[in-house]
């Protein structure tokens, strides 16, 4: 069984967003605490961070994977 490119970058994008939903779900749950207003905070945590590598590496993935599909 060999694993294409374009399950690869479904499974980091899929990933990616985790990353990205995680912190917002904690907050929208009330689990993690509101933000201050003018703290100077934001979502952007280093999950958050992280969820947007995943995600930018995903979509540089599916295009070389869709241009190997395309022959060139």
């Amino acid at each position: 069984m060999t694993i294409s490119l374009n399950q690869i970058a479904l499974g980091l994008g899929i990933l990616g967003f985790a990353c990205f939903a995680w912190p917002i779900m904690q907050r929208l749950s009330g689990k993690a605490p509101p933000e201050a207003p003018g703290s100077g905070k934001s979502l952007r945590s280093p999950l958050w961070w992280a969820g947007f590598v995943l995600t930018v590496a995903a979509i540089f993935l599916q295009r070389m994977a869709a241009q190997q599909a395309g022959g060139g």
